[in-house]
Order: structure tokens, then C-alpha cells, then sequence
């Protein structure tokens, strides 16, 4: 249990600082009273509460798709993957396509999802695009690194990683990287990766 409200929260914490980095932006977002109270329920860590709010406030309002991609999350933390990738399906009908930082992560949480269910080839194509629609996301190149290396293409797994890196030298890839490690081909790769640990060490050190 408290490892998947860790989950839910983790993914809650992308999707409320996607939420500040838009405010700035002339995109309308919705203020109906149930989508709103749904989205504290789900920022409070209440599943249960938000899950009636947004349901009321879909209910009421079912073109909004901000409401559609938080149900997803908590469809997702019920365990319900069929109702969440209908619910993110929803999500990016309806959307905006100017919203990109809310488009994107709708694609990176589909993608997660379809990672998790070995769907590759569709997984990969909503990472792709969250990253093209954001790619200052660390997310999402972590994400797609992990798809990279359950599919065995360990170069580029390395390389998204690197890349998170680059955008957050704090990020959380240790345990994809001693992944890595363990199946590295060649001598050279593993010289690679253990530059990449031993800048993970730093940043642990400092």
C-alpha cells in the first residue's frame, strides 16, 4: 500500500509542477467546483475522495479532459488498467493541443502503462512524443530509458539516461543504471556506465 501511494504520488508531484509551469501561459483550464475539489482530494493523497469528485465532475462535464488524465491516475492506483488507458484516451481527445506540458504527460502516463503491459512499439510512440511535446521532462527519459532496457537496446537506455542527467543531475536513475551494469556487452559500455555511477555518487556525496 505504501508503495503504491508513493507511486501515486511521485506521479501526482510531475503532474502539480507541469500545473505551475503552465500559469504563465494563456491556456483556460477549468475551475468547475467538483474538478477542482477532485484535484486537492488527489493532491491531499485521498484517492477516494477525488475519485468522487472527478467522477461527478466528468459526469457533468465530460469534455474536460484535465479531469479524464487525473481519473486515469486513479484508475491506475486501483489497479484498473483498462479503465485508466481508457481515461488517457479520453484525455488526449480532449485536451487542448496547445496544453503540451498536460498533453505530454498524458502520452508519458499512457506510456508507462503500455511499458508495463510489454505493449512496446505503442509505449515507445507515447514517449516519444511526450518527450517531443516536452523535453525538459526527466520523466520521460527515464521512462523511455527503462523501455529501452527491457527491450535490450541497453545504448540507448544509457543515452536517455545520460540525458536525464544532464537536465537533473539529481535524478533518480541508480537503480536502471546498476541494472545496466549487470548486462553491459562490452567492456567499453561498462566503462561508460560506471562514469555515469560514479557521477551519481558525487551528486550523493555533495
Amino acid at each position: 500500500m505504501k508503495a503504491t501511494m508513493k507511486t501515486l504520488s511521485a506521479i501526482l508531484i510531475c503532474c502539480f509542477i507541469s500545473t505551475i509551469q503552465m500559469y504563465g501561459e494563456n491556456i483556460q483550464r477549468p475551475e468547475s467546483e467538483n474538478y477542482v475539489k477532485g484535484v486537492e482530494a488527489l493532491n491531499e493523497g485521498n484517492p477516494e475522495a477525488a475519485y468522487t469528485y472527478l467522477n461527478a465532475e466528468i459526469n457533468e462535464h465530460p469534455d474536460n479532459g484535465y479531469a479524464h488524465c487525473y481519473m486515469a491516475l486513479i484508475c491506475n492506483f486501483c489497479n484498473d488498467t483498462k479503465l485508466a488507458l481508457q481515461a488517457l484516451n479520453s484525455s488526449l481527445e480532449l485536451i487542448p493541443e496547445a496544453d503540451t506540458e498536460y498533453r505530454s504527460f498524458a502520452h508519458y502516463s499512457r506510456g508507462v502503462l503500455l511499458t508495463n503491459l510489454k505493449m512496446w512499439e505503442r509505449a515507445e510512440a507515447d514517449l516519444n512524443e511526450a518527450i517531443r511535446l516536452n523535453p525538459e521532462d526527466v520523466e520521460n527519459y527515464k521512462s523511455r530509458a527503462q523501455l529501452y532496457f527491457e527491450t535490450e537496446r541497453y545504448e540507448e537506455s544509457l543515452n536517455d539516461l545520460t540525458r536525464a542527467l544532464k537536465l537533473d543531475s539529481k535524478a533518480d536513475v541508480n537503480d536502471l543504471v546498476l541494472q545496466l551494469m549487470a548486462v553491459a556487452p562490452t567492456s567499453e559500455f561498462m566503462e561508460r556506465i560506471t562514469a555515469t555511477y560514479q557521477q551519481l555518487d558525487q551528486v550523493t556525496i555533495h
